[in-house]
Formats: structure tokens, C-alpha cells, sequence
């Protein structure tokens, strides 16, 4: 009776790897869906129109949609701000196991995100909504008297991220344009132009910022962005596109290295080049991973 049970044990693990999808996208490792494909090409709207925004809301806006601003192991497996408070809303379909054991929440105690604040018990609570946060006199589940504290010990405490001093100001800038009366029930679909204009908006507020460690933060949140262009383009059809992204990558770095004259010299160059590689993927975006088909498709084999 043994050699049965033997011959079935590969057959159940061959049968549950196949029914996992393939891990193509970042954020499928914290998003539970049943329809992954859509919940991966669409976010809750943004209570805000980021071309209102100020140069330091823009700024704080590029560092909220980055893992710069956390750290430990949180920051190392691409979470941002923006995995929880998608567009500053809500995700709803946000459930790493690390951090929730449910869908649309997260353990703000949890021991693998936090040594300060870590009880060994997994006790998530719902994701809170921010629009609007400017104007609540008590912050989170702590009831924080203020929304400076209240992120500051997200950042430091909860993420174990490095005590933001010049880059705190610029994501309090960020969230207090979240009006709550602007906000929209209908979803936004990420696309190449949404991504690109990412990655537009970060470079320039790195422009903007004259703090030159804050500025440096921000170039290294347009890489980040960079990498999340780059991760929806499939490597066989778009080796070659993937490579400039690569490269524009390297520019950045360069630029991060060099300090503000490096990137005063080097920034009109670089948005050019970076605006030629996007309208080249632009042509064949229907082939890429924001297409919301091509990506059920890619996932389901």
C-alpha cells in the first residue's frame, strides 16, 4: 500500500504547482484576487490630481509610491506606502501573509516588519483609507495626536526605515492634497502612460528638492518606478526595450553618485532618451502586462 501513496505525493505537488500562477508583477506577492489579471491593472482613483500638486507634494508623492522610505525585510520585498494605501485609498486585495491574514488589512505589530513594535501575535486591523487625513485630529490605531507623528512612526518604528528628517515634510505634503470630495468609485487603470508619468514626476521633483540627500532618495524612487515598467514588459518580446529601461537605470545611478551638477548636466539628455523608450513600447503596449488580457493570459499558463 506505500508505493501508491508515493507515486501520488509528486503527483499533488505537480498539480498544486501548476495551479499557481506564475510570479510576473511585484505586487502579486501581496494581492489576493479572484481576478488577479484586473485587480493587477487597476488601482482605486487618487483623490487628487497630481498635476495640481506642488513640487514638495510631487516629491512626497514619488518617495509614498517607493520601498526608499522603509526598511528591514519590508523594504527589501518591494513594499511601498502605496502596497497598503494604493493611490493613498485603500487596497482592498493587499494580503501578504507576513503582515494579514485577511484581505484588506495589516498587522501594524507584526515581528517580521518591526522589532520595536513587534507582540508575536498576528492581530492585523483594517487598512485605513487617507483621504482626508489632513483634516482628523487623531491618527491610526494608536489615535496619534498628529499626522507628523502618526507617519514617522510608520516609517521608523512599524518599517524599521531610517528617521526621515528632510523627506518627512515632503510626504506630509503629499498626503494633505488627498481631499476627500475629490475622490472617485471608479478605478484607474494602470497603464504605460500612468507608470511613465510616475517615473516623469519623480525625476522632476528630485529637481526641485535642494536637499541633495532628499534629492538623491527620489532619483532612487524613479529607478524604482523604472523597475516597475520594466517588470511589465514579457523579456522575450521586449529584450531589447527592457535594456534601455536597464539602462536609464544606470544613468540614474550615475547621476545619484554624481550630486546636483551631475544632474543638472545630465537630465535633459536623460528625459529624452526616456521618452523614446516609452513611445517604443508604447506601439506594442497591448502586448505588454498592463494589457489586462495579455497578463490573464501570461498568468494562466
Amino acid at each position: 500500500m506505500r508505493a501508491p501513496r508515493l507515486l501520488l505525493a509528486p503527483l499533488l505537488l505537480l498539480v498544486s504547482a501548476a495551479a499557481e500562477p506564475p510570479l510576473l508583477l511585484r505586487d502579486q506577492s501581496w494581492t489576493e484576487s479572484a481576478d488577479l489579471a484586473h485587480a493587477l491593472t487597476h488601482a482605486p482613483s487618487e483623490c487628487a490630481a497630481p498635476e495640481t500638486m506642488s513640487d514638495a507634494a510631487l516629491a512626497g508623492r514619488a518617495l509614498f509610491r517607493s520601498p526608499v522610505l522603509l526598511g528591514g525585510p519590508a523594504a527589501r520585498a518591494g513594499l511601498s506606502c502605496n502596497a497598503c494605501h494604493s493611490n493613498g485609498r485603500v487596497n482592498a486585495q493587499f494580503l501578504l501573509p507576513e503582515l494579514t491574514d485577511r484581505a484588506g488589512a495589516a498587522d501594524v505589530t507584526s515581528e517580521w516588519s518591526s522589532r520595536v513594535r513587534g507582540d508575536g501575535v498576528m492581530n492585523p486591523v483594517a487598512i485605513p483609507d487617507l483621504a482626508g487625513v489632513a483634516q482628523r485630529t487623531a491618527f491610526g490605531h494608536a489615535r496619534e495626536p498628529s499626522l507628523e507623528i502618526f507617519v514617522r512612526g510608520v516609517i521608523v518604528d512599524e518599517f524599521q526605515g531610517e528617521a526621515p528628517t528632510a523627506s518627512l515634510p515632503l510626504v506630509l505634503a503629499y498626503l494633505r492634497t488627498l481631499d476627500q470630495t475629490a475622490c472617485s468609485s471608479t478605478a484607474a487603470p494602470v497603464t504605460l502612460a500612468t507608470a511613465a508619468d510616475d517615473v516623469r514626476r519623480g525625476f522632476a521633483a528630485a529637481q526641485s528638492v535642494e536637499d541633495w540627500p532628499t534629492s538623491s532618495l527620489i532619483l532612487a524612487a524613479a529607478q524604482d518606478g523604472l523597475g516597475r515598467i520594466a517588470e511589465r514588459l514579457p523579456p522575450q518580446a521586449f529584450q531589447r526595450e527592457r535594456q534601455r529601461i536597464a539602462a536609464l537605470s544606470r544613468e540614474l545611478t550615475a547621476m545619484r553618485n554624481g550630486g546636483p551638477e551631475a544632474l543638472a548636466v545630465a537630465a535633459p539628455g536623460w528625459r529624452a532618451r526616456f521618452d523614446a523608450a516609452v513611445a517604443r513600447i508604447a506601439r506594442r503596449e497591448h502586448r505588454t502586462y498592463f494589457n489586462e488580457a495579455t497578463l490573464r493570459a501570461a498568468l494562466g499558463r
